[in-house]
């Protein structure tokens, strides 16, 4: 009963999780989402937070990430949610002022470089993932049903594959319930509940084997 119990929870889960995903979609970070790009460069050391904290009370918002970029790290690429055009000059204004206040510089306001990026669709994100994923998925499912054969082999195929698509459907589904923001480490995270469910898989097909054997004795 208790296990039924569960696996009901994980079933209703997926299904809220992929009809929120089929209606609003899934809560895109400000790097995948439409955002605005403000580089600005200071010239020597700087803090990630301390820009980021300029930002926020620039553009009065905490969805602001700060990045150092070039050879020496000595620029700093804000991203900020898209801004309007008519603001927009008014705020980077203040946003030099600032930084100029901080860090004793000079900088003029045309020497800081805006760009408007657009939304970037979740296939692109995933999209570097799907082959790799498919081709070790095929390896470990046929080298597992040739290890577990006495088992089973399509009971092994199918138990493998429902691990995998299930671990992930689950995850996606709590993300999109949670409203969790897809970020750079979705992926790397999703790789990480795709290993623990092969491998959590494996553990329960091994303790099946051994069992097998045993009755078989």
């Amino acid at each position: 009963m208790s296990k039924k119990i569960i696996y009901g929870i994980l079933i209703l889960t997926i299904i809220v999780g992929a009809t929120l995903i089929a209606t609003i979609g899934l809560n895109l970070s400000i790097e995948y989402n439409e955002n605005t790009k403000i580089y600005v460069y200071i010239g020597k050391k700087f803090e990630n937070k301390e820009i980021k904290q300029i930002a926020s009370e620039v553009f009065k918002t905490n969805k602001v990430t700060v990045r150092k970029v070039e050879v020496y790290e000595d620029m700093a690429c804000i991203t900020t949610e898209k801004q309007n055009s008519e603001n927009l000059n008014e705020r980077i204004e203040e946003l030099n002022a600032k930084i100029n206040e901080k860090y004793e510089l000079e900088n003029k306001t045309e020497d800081i470089v805006t760009k408007n990026e657009p939304k970037i669709k979740v296939y692109t994100i995933v999209k570097p993932y799907i082959w790799p994923v498919i081709i070790s998925s095929v390896i470990i499912i046929i080298c597992s049903a040739i290890i577990f054969r006495k088992i089973g082999i399509i009971k092994t195929i199918i138990t493998y594959i429902l691990s995998i698509l299930g671990s992930q459907a689950l995850y996606m589904s709590i993300i999109a319930i949670a409203r969790i923001p897809v970020d750079k480490y979705t992926m790397p995270i999703a790789l990480i509940v795709y290993m623990i469910a092969i491998t959590a898989t494996t553990i329960i097909k091994q303790k099946q084997l051994e069992n097998y054997k045993l009755n078989e004795k």
